[in-house]
Formats: structure tokens, C-alpha cells, sequence
């Protein structure tokens, strides 16, 4: 005799205790068809056995709040969903592009990110998506925004604004008309002032570009206003800083002391030392000395700042660690003038210098630029005790952390912050110079030394820095000088962002490691992922902006 339903069970026994054998009609007979349906059992299985060949259908009915969860639907159910909210996942010859992962992030996100639609917030969060994946390039917009600001604050990721985004104005068409009003348009270096504002030195327009910018220094206040001057007023540089005639790269103010006033030291590319007095505004810097070697010896000096005892420290590159002219820092006592050199022995890469209360010297490392294995990839910071003539250096994080390219360095209250650009080599060559061994996010860091191990943790958000070249303190905030993408050879000028109104430029870096080894199917991959990315800006940019892919290939 066939098994009965177990539904009976929940039905009067009247309705049931006097069913006929079969083949008669039997009311136990015909639920167990519906018993089997609803709880996914095969026809030639007795329903006692309880093996289930699918899902029964009251368990998929319980689960049907998962179906419109990005995160736990089937992956076949995913483009069905993701339809319901205008999404279409690319494809290239009818094979999906995105693995099921980059599907789910994007189904889930794109709601959200809807809403930003026509915002640079929007832009960056779904250029995200689409470059999730196997090459995931790292893609910045440089929308003009020069002098940077965030606001660390513990447990979340800070967001970073514009302090100064207002740059020159050129009549008489681009490149070459006349300078209608002067402003920050590749800011280099930045340090404090003692009224609470900032000192910014910019390096100028790009030679290749013929805009007659050159290299300046200007005041800014600490809400991001500019020293003005003229009817109506207009930004104006220090007066002082026309004597600079080729870029600056580090700037320091020395308070009064030794019988010299208080001054604002520039240093430029050659290794000029300038000096301008306090108060600044109607004086005319001087310069103090060079600090560049005689002979075929080259000087590139990076950083610089005022030590405990009111000398001057300058981080200088050289000719690269293992060369006859190592990274080295060279100090400069004001009165009497005197200049010394001390070569650093464990440096490879110095992009940045800070002095500590307790007068050690910490330098941002960016380690070896042609990494022959993943264990050079890292930057490092090291730490620099001075006792008399004797120099010891220590790194002070582990082999394995975060940093890349530490091209700044401060520490307010004690916590330390480190400006990372993210990308290896930190100066692109000239074949390939968007193809490099790291390309990161530019982030802010705070690294805790007292922690066990030290901790480096990243502190605000990615996706907003371009090419980040210097941080200073302003109160409570961090300002951040991003000169924006560099020239390279190849005719590319990514300047035009600072200078037209409503312009983008797009820049693009990949991955060495993730892209194919062999030319021809690196350069389908490349192609496809611009080509994608080209697509997305230009569905999802502002209504008014005008764009610009700098990257090429």
C-alpha cells in the first residue's frame, strides 16, 4: 500500500479515516503529490525516505528576502536584479567581464551612487566599480583642486576638501595670454607660518605647457584665502620670491634667534638657499648660500627643516644610495654661515624629513625604485639619532606595511601622519610612465610608534590625491599639496585642469603584475579597460565639465 501524505495530519480525521484502497480514491494519496512538490522530493521516492532532490519550495518561500540581497541571491538571479535598478554588467564577445564578486559590489552600490550622479563623489564611486577586477588601475581626477585639507578623526576614514582651488586667470586665449590674476597652480611644498596661515611654494606651469607661470611662493591664510593686492584685489605672490628662477622644492620658517630675525628659508632645485624676512610682505629675498657640490656631483634636494637648535636640515637625494653621492642631509648653521654634509647609510629613496621635540630626525623612505621581488615594494620610515658625529639609522616598521612613497611627514600632539603618494617608482620613466611596480591610492597614514608592533593605519579616504608632494599642520587639520600628475615624455602636459574652468583630467596607472606579459594582449587589456573607463566618465561626469584622458599608451 502506498504511504499516505503526512498532511493528514493537520486535517479532520472525518475527512480521511475511511479512504478506499487503491486504486480508489484516496484523499492521503493525492496530498502526498503536493507534499512532494512543496518539499522538493522525487516522484519515485517515498516521502518517508526524506531525500530531497531540491529546495522545497516552502524553504525557497522563507528565503525570498534573500533573492533581493545583492550579497546572498544565487548568482544566476544576479542579472535579473541588478536590471531593476538600470544596471548591465559589460561584456566582450557575450563573456562577462566582471567576476561575481565585482557583479555583487556593483548591484549593491549602484543605488547609492545614483544619487551622487553628476558629483565628483559619484564619478569616483563608479569608477570604482568598473575597475574592480583583474587589472584594477588606480584612476584619480584632477579637477583643479590644488591645496587639499582633511581633519583626521579616530574610527572613521576623513574626507578630503579643497582649501585652495582658485588658480590663475589667462586672458588673450591659452598658452601664452597675459596673466590676468596670479594664484597656486602646482603647489610643491607647504609649511606653517606663525601668524597660522601657510606658506606654499608652487613650482609653475610646466615649460612644455608656454603658460608664462613660473615658480612662486605664496601666503595663504588658514581658511584658504590668498594675500591680495591691486584694485580689484587679485592674488599676489611674496614679492620676495622673484628672485627664485628655477622650482622651489622645500620651504621652512626659522624663528628669531641667534641675532637673525625670523625668516622664511627657500630652497630651490639647484640647491639655492634663500632668506626672507619677516614680515615678509614688501621684502626681497636673498640668498644665503648654495649647497649644491662642485665638480660633476648633482644635488637634488627634496625636504628641508628648522632642527631643535635653529640649523637648517635639507634632505638631499644625490645621485641615489650605492653611488659616490648617497642620500645625505646637509646642515646649515645661520650665523656664522657654515655647511656640512652627512650621508645617510641605510636610505635608498628620501622623500621626506621631520625633526622630533627630542631632536631625532625621522625620514620617509621610498625604498628601492626597481624592485627585483615583492620585499622591496614597501617604503619604510627611519628613524635618525645624532650624537656628536656618530649617526644611527633604524627603520622603524616592519619589512611588510603599507607605505609606498612617504612624501610627507608630521606630528601634531605627538601622532604621527605620513603623506603616501602610493606609487612606485615615485618618478615615472619615461617608457611605460603609467605602468608601474605599485599603484596605490595616495592616503594619509597615522602610524603609532608606541604601539607593539607599530601600527600604520590609513585615516582618510582614497581616490582624491592625484600626486601628493607635501603636508603640513594647520590647527587641528592636515593640509595636503598636490601638484597633480607630472609631465612625461610624449608631448602630455597635464596641466590644463589648474588652468580651464570645469576641466577633468583622468589619470590612469596600472599594475605591472596585473596585466598580460606578452605586448600585444597587454595592449588589448589596456585599450579595453580605457576604453571602459573613457565610457563611464563621459556618461558620468558633471553636465558642465570638459575632460581630458591624460594616460596614454
Amino acid at each position: 500500500m502506498a504511504e499516505l501524505s503526512s498532511y493528514l495530519r493537520h486535517l479532520p480525521p472525518v475527512l480521511w479515516s475511511g479512504d478506499p484502497a487503491p486504486p480508489g480514491f484516496s484523499l492521503g494519496a493525492f496530498l502526498r503529490i503536493f507534499e512532494k512538490v512543496l518539499t522538493g522530493i522525487d516522484d519515485d521516492v517515498e516521502v518517508s525516505h526524506g531525500d530531497h532532490a531540491h529546495p522545497a519550495i516552502t524553504e525557497l518561500v522563507a528565503r525570498q528576502h534573500e533573492l533581493f540581497d545583492p550579497w546572498r541571491t544565487p548568482a544566476e538571479f544576479l542579472p535579473y536584479l541588478a536590471s531593476w535598478v538600470g544596471l548591465e554588467f559589460p561584456t566582450l564577445q557575450r563573456q562577462p567581464l566582471w567576476d561575481e564578486y565585482q557583479q555583487r559590489k556593483a548591484t549593491a552600490e549602484i543605488a547609492s551612487i545614483e544619487r551622487q550622479r553628476g558629483l565628483r563623489s559619484g564619478l569616483n564611486r563608479y569608477l570604482d566599480l568598473y575597475t574592480v577586477g583583474q587589472t584594477h588601475p588606480r584612476v584619480v581626477l584632477d579637477d583643479g583642486r590644488r591645496l587639499l585639507v582633511t581633519k583626521p578623526a579616530r574610527g572613521r576614514l576623513a574626507p578630503i576638501a579643497g582649501l585652495v582651488t582658485q588658480g590663475p586667470v589667462l586672458a588673450g586665449g591659452l598658452p601664452t595670454g597675459a596673466v590676468v590674476s596670479d594664484g597656486l597652480i602646482r603647489p610643491q611644498c607647504v609649511t606653517p607660518a606663525p601668524d597660522g596661515g601657510l606658506f606654499v611654494g608652487d613650482i609653475g606651469a610646466p615649460s612644455a605647457s608656454g603658460v608664462p607661470l613660473k615658480s612662486r611662493v605664496f601666503r595663504i591664510s588658514a581658511t584658504g584665502g590668498y594675500d591680495l593686492t591691486g584694485t580689484p584685489p587679485k592674488p599676489q605672490p611674496l614679492v620676495g620670491s622673484d628672485v627664485i628662477q628655477v622650482p622651489v622644492v622645500a620651504l621652512a620658517v626659522r624663528p628669531a634667534g641667534d641675532g637673525l630675525p625670523e625668516n622664511l628659508y627657500i630652497v630651490d632645485r639647484s640647491g639655492k638657499v634663500f632668506a626672507l624676512p619677516a614680515p615678509y610682505t614688501g621684502k626681497t629675498a636673498t640668498q644665503v648660500t648654495t649647497v649644491a657640490p662642485g665638480g660633476n656631483t648633482t644635488i637634488a634636494p627634496v625636504a628641508m627643516a628648522v632642527d631643535t637648535n635653529g640649523d637648517l636640515l635639507i634632505l638631499d637625494r644625490g645621485d641615489g644610495s650605492g653611488t659616490t653621492n648617497p642620500p645625505k642631509i646637509i646642515t646649515i648653521k645661520p650665523s656664522p654661515l657654515t655647511v656640512t654634509r652627512k650621508n645617510l647609510t641605510t636610505v635608498v629613496e628620501p622623500l621626506s624629513l621631520l625633526v622630533q621635540a627630542d631632536g631625532k630626525l625621522i625620514v620617509g623612505d621610498g625604498g628601492n625604485q626597481a624592485p627585483t621581488g615583492p620585499e622591496q615594494l614597501p617604503g619604510n620610515l627611519v628613524r635618525i639619532t645624532r650624537s656628536g658625529t656618530t649617526w644611527t639609522e633604524a627603520a622603524l616598521l616592519p619589512a611588510a606595511n603599507p607605505l609606498v612613497a612617504p612624501t610627507g611627514l608630521v606630528q601634531p600632539g605627538g601622532r604621527l601622519y605620513v603623506l603616501d603618494a602610493g606609487l612606485k617608482p615615485f618618478s615615472p620613466p619615461n617608457v611605460d610612465p603609467f605602468l608601474l611596480n605599485v599603484a596605490d591610492p595616495a592616503v594619509v597614514y597615522a602610524v603609532d610608534l608606541q604601539a607593539s608592533p607599530v601600527t600604520v593605519t590609513p585615516v582618510t579616504e582614497p581616490g582624491n590625491i592625484v600626486y601628493p608632494t607635501g603636508l603640513a599642520t594647520s590647527g587641528d587639520r592636515l593640509v595636503i599639496c598636490d601638484p597633480g600628475q607630472p609631465e612625461v615624455a610624449g608631448g602630455v602636459v597635464p596641466v590644463w585642469s589648474r588652468l580651464l574652468p570645469c576641466r577633468i583630467d583622468v589619470v590612469i596607472h596600472f599594475l605591472v603584475a596585473r596585466v598580460p606579459a606578452d605586448p600585444d594582449e597587454r595592449s588589448a587589456v589596456l585599450r579595453q579597460v580605457v576604453g571602459t573607463i573613457r565610457t563611464v566618465v563621459e556618461q558620468r561626469k558633471p553636465a558642465h565639465g570638459m575632460w581630458n584622458l591624460v594616460t596614454e599608451f
